[in-house]
């Protein structure tokens, strides 16, 4: 006898469930790291949503406390300056509390933001196969470490080399073929585990 197929509102219920858990359960934010196009920045806000927790972007912040774009950062100031603004802008977001954070794609592998990040949050990394990132990026015009003749190449060597940083993060999701709805579902999922035995 085969067992019953779950419905849709038995799925709605058990997701609504999941949900309540891991709001109760949240004393820290939730940082979202992974390469560009991994989805941290669609799947975070949809997460915020779901969990009622306010959305942060530390680019988006950065952006708005300099008065020019990431691109215009590094080309006038460099990275190391871009990776400074990065760090006070993750520490100012820690410091709020249960909220949830999408992080640039370079952020964890700065040793002192990556201390920061996993002692100070929980770190979520969304991760996707090269192919799947280029696919998703669309307009590379906002993504300086992507100005190059092979994008997509660069985007391989970019993921071989974070690796190990991203690493770190206390979950890994792998969202390849994932909506952003099912992608949510899966970090709520993951989260519950590790808040369970944390």
């Amino acid at each position: 006898m085969h067992a019953a197929m779950p419905t849709t509102r038995s799925i709605m219920s058990d997701i609504t469930t999941l949900t309540k858990a891991v709001a109760k359960a949240i004393d820290r934010p939730i940082a979202l790291v992974g390469m560009m196009g991994s989805g941290k920045s669609l799947v975070g806000r949809r997460l915020a949503q779901r969990l009622d927790l306010a959305f942060i972007d530390s680019d988006s912040d950065i952006e708005a406390s300099a008065g020019i774009s990431i691109a215009e950062i590094f080309e006038l100031a460099g990275e190391d300056k871009f990776r400074s603004l990065e760090r006070e802008a993750i520490s100012a977001a820690a410091d709020i509390g249960p909220v949830v954070l999408s992080t640039g794609g370079g952020s964890i592998c700065d040793a002192e933001t990556a201390q920061l990040l996993c002692e100070r949050t929980i770190v979520v990394w969304l991760q996707a196969q090269p192919e799947t990132l280029f696919s998703r990026i669309g307009s590379f015009s906002s993504r300086p470490l992507l100005h190059t003749d092979d994008p997509l190449a660069t985007l391989r060597d970019l993921a071989t080399k974070r690796e190990a940083d991203y690493g770190k993060a206390h979950i890994t999701v792998t969202t390849d073929q994932l909506s952003a709805a099912a992608a949510v579902t899966a970090v709520l999922r993951a989260l519950d585990s590790h808040l369970a035995v944390k």
